[in-house]
């Protein structure tokens, strides 16, 4: 008993340590980008993908390092033709942490050959692309919009470079700390078009509350062929800001010429103008020259109108008709008795349309007049005289 009992045990142990077939590595590297795109903007190819946030098991990546940024040229067709979506690495069945019965079919000779062809690309690509940026977790950062990364890639050296518009293709690729990376993203191509050259001779005409400016078109694109030019975009910057934000223009301008009734008072200005292309508004051309501006408030509120002295006994209650101006600081009240000068009676602007003169003696005559007044200082023409003699 003891023999077959201690045999069995054997035999079971055996089979416990049998082998089975050697299985891959699990997969380390993020999860391939699968969203890139990418538009001309200006000068720029504006490349746009979600934020990387997984790894191939689906795991969350929490250790991103940086994004690689690859440019190719004259792309073949090869390398930019439709890839299947699985590319990158599926994530495999159960990484949710749910149980499963199911057995995954193994891959017949099409996968095999798509998984083939897509491996073949990367290489491709690869072998022919250069390397033209490398985003640092802080660079990532500031380049973050929602969940999206937006990058940008200046073309203007590259055309100039050139010649000519040459064919681009741009993927991307995550790293982890640990150095694994992930898969090529998918691949996007863009043709650049030649942005327009600069406009010339942008004036600037101040006015009250608004700001004037003209300019001449560009003839020419930056590669000195004739160029047709869709219409203009307008920007606009406050000192001390170093850069400019977006246009004034919702729409681009089709003249030559743009008011600008948002301008603020007192604050140094700067302006410039970029012409965009017929066939694509986004692509805009080289800014003119800028123009500095300084916009002072040199321009005083409107008269009152009409004014009123009424004499009730030993006062005089003055009256007059209201001033429409976005800054109006209020209103200064001046006298004169009989034939002497104007003097001032209100130290400060008056917001109501009225006054009331208590310092009057019954029997002489007043004359009277009211200005406005703006914020910066500015003062109105004199209204109307009113006179007011107490009794």
């Amino acid at each position: 008993m003891l023999f077959a009992a201690l045999a069995a045990a054997a035999l079971l142990t055996v089979a416990c340590g049998k082998k089975g077939d050697p299985q891959p590595p699990l997969p380390r590297g993020p999860n391939a980008i699968k969203n890139l795109t990418v538009e001309q903007e200006g000068d720029d190819a504006v490349l746009t993908f979600a934020f990387p946030d997984r790894l191939i098991n689906g795991a969350p990546l929490t250790d991103l390092f940086e994004i690689e940024v690859f440019r190719l040229s004259n792309p073949p067709p090869a390398i930019t033709s439709p890839r299947p979506s699985t590319a990158g690495g599926a994530a495999p069945s159960g990484v949710s942490g749910q149980s499963s019965t199911s057995v995954a079919a193994l891959p017949g000779a099409a996968e095999r050959r798509a998984a083939t062809n897509v491996r073949v690309a990367e290489e491709a690509f690869y072998g022919a692309a250069r390397k033209v940026a490398v985003l640092s977790l802080s660079a990532i950062s500031e380049l973050t919009r929602g969940a999206s990364v937006v990058y940008r890639d200046p073309l203007s050296p590259l055309i100039a470079k050139e010649g000519k518009p040459t064919p681009l293709a741009y993927a991307v690729v995550s790293v982890r700390r640990g150095g694994e990376t992930s898969p090529l993203s998918n691949i996007v191509t863009l043709t650049p078009d030649v942005a327009p050259d600069a406009p010339t001779d942008l004036e600037a005409f101040p006015y009250e509350g608004r700001i004037c400016l003209d300019w001449s078109p560009p003839q020419t694109d930056v590669l000195g062929r004739l160029v047709d030019v869709g219409g203009y975009e307008i920007y606009r910057r406050i000192l001390p800001q170093d850069e400019y934000q977006a246009p004034l223009n919702p729409q681009p301008v089709a003249g030559l010429s743009y008011v600008d009734f948002g301008a603020p008072y007192g604050a140094p200005l700067v302006y410039t103008v970029r012409a965009v292309l017929a066939k694509n508004p986004k692509v805009e051309g080289l800014p003119s020259e800028e123009l500095p501006v300084l916009y002072r408030d040199v321009y005083p509120p409107p008269a009152p109108t009409r004014l009123d002295a009424l004499s009730e006994g030993t006062r005089v209650r003055v009256v007059w008709t209201p001033v429409d101006a976005g800054d109006l600081a209020g209103y200064l009240v001046f006298r004169a008795e009989g034939n002497g000068p104007l003097a001032r009676l209100t130290p400060a602007p008056v917001t109501d349309p009225f006054y009331t003169d208590d310092a009057v003696a019954q029997g002489r005559r007043y004359r009277y007049v009211v200005r406005a007044i703006d914020h910066a200082g500015n003062m109105s023409e004199p209204s109307p005289e009113a006179v007011a003699e107490p009794y």
